[in-house]
């Protein structure tokens, strides 16, 4: 059976690790898989986002494999090529769609990494999450790039430097994650973001979200002067045009995704 499960659900293609006995760990077959199940979320007609999960209730994703016998584990990697977090990682940035987290249960170290790139994080009230890298004698540097964009400093330096966790309520609280729901209530939750998510205009989320992560990056002046300029190119998409005269017709727009 594969390690990451893909599945068409509704507006949203869901990618499940699916290795329960291995608490859902990454490897490079994983990541791998990650990767191009995004890629062909974007290639088909009427996916609207992409769902990333964990095979059953206790794990979502414990972060690279660490047992002996493990193979592609992300530790062992060619250092002179890409590592295959940094690919699935690019990929979820150059990805149109918008990336959700369903957090199943608990994300540890890459899984931690793994729910602070996607773009939105709904987690089951029981789930725990941390960098307990320190633990071992490392310490979560593929992931810090993500993280220092998603924690506050101060308690991201926690996180790493003592490796404990914390719960998804703390996570809350500091801005981590967008919601915290009972585990019977995380479908109902995910899916209705999703939804959301398709109400609006796919152009104006897949030119946002890339807006987003430049001007983030910039100086403010430089940031001001790359948004006056992108706003009117925005403004000619169809889906502009189309959602100017919803608007004023007092209808839900179709958007034609141009």
């Amino acid at each position: 059976m594969p390690e990451v499960r893909s599945e068409r659900l509704g507006q949203a293609v869901w990618l499940t690790i699916d290795r329960q006995e291995r608490r859902n760990a990454l490897n490079e077959a994983v990541l791998d898989a990650l990767r191009n199940g995004l890629v062909d979320a974007a290639a088909t007609e009427g996916v609207r986002a992409v769902v990333i999960t964990g095979a059953g209730e206790k794990v979502f994703c414990a972060g690279g494999d660490l047992k002996p016998d493990a193979e592609g584990d992300p530790f062992s990697a060619n250092p002179a090529a890409d590592n295959p977090v940094v690919k699935l990682f690019r990929a979820m940035v150059d990805s149109p769609l918008p990336v959700i987290a369903r957090v199943n249960g608990h994300a540890l170290a890459g899984g931690f990494g793994l729910v602070c790139a996607c773009d939105f994080a709904v987690v089951a009230d029981h789930a725990r999450l941390g960098t307990p890298e320190a633990r071992i004698g490392i310490f979560p540097l593929m992931i810090l790039p993500f993280m220092l964009r998603t924690v506050p400093r101060r308690k991201l330096l926690e996180l790493c430097v003592t490796g404990e966790p914390i719960s998804a309520a703390e996570a809350l609280a500091h801005g981590v994650v967008n919601y915290v729901v009972p585990l019977a209530a995380l479908d109902e939750k995910v899916n209705a973001l999703v939804a959301s998510i398709a109400a609006s205009s796919p152009t104006a989320i897949e030119v946002g979200r890339r807006a987003l992560a430049t001007i983030d990056g910039l100086p403010l002046d430089a940031g001001l002067e790359y948004a006056q300029r992108l706003l009117p190119q925005l403004a000619r998409t169809q889906d502009a045009r189309e959602g100017f005269r919803a608007f004023n017709e007092k209808r839900p727009p179709v958007w034609p995704g141009r």
